[in-house]
């Protein structure tokens, strides 16, 4: 609010799945879920309401004696490449996630990961809502904890333009939205 003091902020401290009415009214929606299952359904939630979705992620894998540290943050918007474009979002990945897969155990010590990742997707925010950005920052930027460097993904070279995953009517769009006055944010 100290950026733009009309900003109106509705906060939830629950599952996204008990407030997803609220996703409607929300101009960007920040993803900070931990699996991959959550990830596809919120964007595919927040995709039908046509707004823009930030996803962070990270995740700790083995190699050998070595652990290596990782994550991504992520825009994704209507009409452009989805998480399943970026390759975050891949059919083995459920699968393992599944079958309990992961290397760093049940309590990650992740702090400095995520503050990185969350920081990054503070700035795809104000990419998308501030008139000073005159573009937008690269949809997805790749983390490599190992060396502390957050740089744009080479991904971005092959990713499609548009979205094959999210193409059809029934993909997009809020199917109960209807154009009424609205006398304030919150009531129609």
């Amino acid at each position: 609010q100290g950026v733009r003091p009309g900003a109106y902020i509705e906060a939830h401290q629950d599952d996204w799945r008990n407030c997803a009415t609220s996703l409607r009214r929300c101009d960007v929606v920040i993803g900070c879920v931990d699996s991959f299952r959550d990830r596809s359904e919120l964007e595919r939630q927040v995709r039908r309401y046509l707004s823009p979705y930030i996803d962070i992620g990270m995740d700790v894998r083995r190699s050998g004696s070595d652990y290596h540290i990782s994550g991504q943050a992520a825009l994704s918007i209507p009409g452009g490449a989805c998480l399943w474009c970026m390759g975050i979002l891949r059919e083995h990945l459920l699968a393992e996630e599944a079958a309990d897969y992961g290397h760093a155990g049940i309590r990650q010590q992740v702090v400095w990961p995520n503050g990185v990742l969350a920081s990054s997707a503070v700035g795809l925010f104000m990419s998308v809502m501030l008139p000073w950005a005159s573009q937008l920052m690269p949809l997805l930027l790749e983390y490599d904890g190992n060396r502390g460097t957050i740089v744009p993904s080479l991904k971005l070279e092959y990713m499609p333009r548009t979205c094959a995953h999210y193409a059809d009517d029934t993909d997009l769009g809020d199917p109960f939205w209807k154009i009424t006055k609205e006398t304030n944010r919150g009531s129609k």
